[in-house]
């Protein structure tokens, strides 16, 4: 019994040390000075200082960058939004109720339409009227083919800026794909 206990408790002792050795670490990182143009990952920019230094236009209005999508990459004639989101805006909507969904991502009220950020611009608000109660998600980084709804268009041009973990993302999902396929198909 005292052998158990010895060994339990020099279990919680390592333990603790190493949870120790995490908070004194990021205490330590916490402390670090900030290097103009640092970010908090080596590849996914998230600020709006972060995509200007990445080469971005950046909107004055609400700080969200101007992507390209794989669509605009071939038809450069067509005009580009800002895209303050690489993702959906979930949102609850009424019945009957006109909503305005900001189609040029200037607007401080994502996603909906402040009449502020689309004026002198191309874009126009488009309006959205819910057939029900019922809970939407707007297309964030507005691109999407069937605006305002969300169709995972989005997720796209994240891995269009976002090359390094959309990669490592791909790979590791092929590789779980392929071993548990193998391990299915295995005689």
């Amino acid at each position: 019994k005292q052998v158990w206990l010895k060994r339990h408790l020099r279990a919680d002792f390592l333990s603790m040390s190493l949870m120790r050795a995490v908070a004194t670490g990021r205490q330590r990182a916490a402390r670090l000075p900030l290097v103009a143009g640092s970010r908090s990952s080596a590849f996914v920019p998230s600020t709006p200082e972060e995509f200007e230094a990445a080469g971005y236009e950046v909107s004055k209005k609400n700080g969200a960058p101007k992507i390209l999508s794989p669509w605009n990459k071939w038809f450069p004639h067509e005009p580009v939004p800002f895209s303050p989101r690489l993702g959906p805006y979930t949102e609850k909507v009424e019945k009957d109720r006109v909503y305005y969904w900001c189609s040029c991502g200037e607007s401080v009220s994502q996603p909906y339409c402040d009449n502020v950020g689309c004026k002198d611009t191309k874009f126009k608000p488009m309006v959205y009227i819910p057939r029900e109660n019922e809970t939407v998600q707007f297309c964030g980084s507005k691109h999407s083919p069937s605006r305002p709804i969300f169709n995972y268009t989005c997720y796209l041009v994240w891995a269009d800026v976002n090359t390094m973990p959309a990669a490592v993302i791909g790979f590791g999902s092929c590789f779980v794909f392929g071993a548990v396929l193998t391990w299915f198909m295995h005689p």
